[in-house]
């Protein structure tokens, strides 16, 4: 009777000691389970900082190089606009020489001013000054050209450009100073009107005298 309740005491405690084992081994399961979870939300929470980052660096790369081009386009205007103070006296230069009488065309002193004019031309130039580039019959650009009047003109279309008054001039595609032209109109019909009344009116004067000198 001992041995069979001895028997039945150790596979109790063999029974007993497999389920510990087994709790044991789910609970060690399950704590690996949680672990492989929270390892994957670090992990794309990690991913997730890299990403922003990442952003964060191409943003202020955009940033820094934006902001250093506008920098160096308003260190560019600034240039051009202190440059273009030299433009009265470059339009007092060339009236000048356009209405340069031949006979003064041989003098020392004119081809030094010429040589001044070309000095001139060259510093606006090299400060990204340009003239605005504008032909009788090119189309009126409120943007780049400024109207001062109109001329009646059969040459060209109206409300095209006639007349150039005085050169424009732009610096990196900023009109600094329009054009100044006149714009083509065309004739007015009252003078037309008038001119072939004057011609019919002509036209019967002769008639008459004609049957005047007939009937004489």
């Amino acid at each position: 009777m001992t041995e069979a309740n001895d028997e039945i005491t150790a596979s109790e405690a063999e029974r007993a000691g497999s389920d510990s084992l087994a709790s044991q081994i789910r609970q060690l399961e399950q704590e690996k389970s949680e672990l492989e979870q929270k390892l994957i939300r670090e992990s794309e929470q990690a991913t997730d900082y890299m990403n922003r980052y990442q952003r964060l660096q191409a943003d202020f790369a955009n940033f820094k190089r934006r902001a250093q081009q506008e920098q160096e386009q308003r260190e560019q205007l600034v240039t051009a606009q202190v440059i273009s103070l030299f433009l009265p006296a470059l339009d007092s230069f060339e009236r000048a020489f356009a209405t340069l009488p031949e006979s003064l065309r041989g003098y020392s002193w004119i081809d030094g001013l010429s040589l001044v004019l070309m000095e001139m031309q060259r510093a606006l130039q090299f400060g990204g000054v340009e003239p605005i580039e504008v032909e009788p019959g090119h189309a009126f650009d409120p943007l780049r050209h400024e109207s001062v009047g109109e001329v009646e003109s059969s040459e060209y279309p109206a409300g095209h450009i006639a007349v150039i008054l005085q050169s424009g001039y732009a610096a990196r595609g900023r009109t600094l100073r329009p054009t100044l032209v006149q714009l083509a109109r065309r004739a007015a019909p009252q003078a037309a009107e008038a001119s072939d009344d004057a011609a019919t009116a002509g036209a019967g004067e002769t008639s008459s005298d004609s049957q005047d000198n007939d009937q004489k």
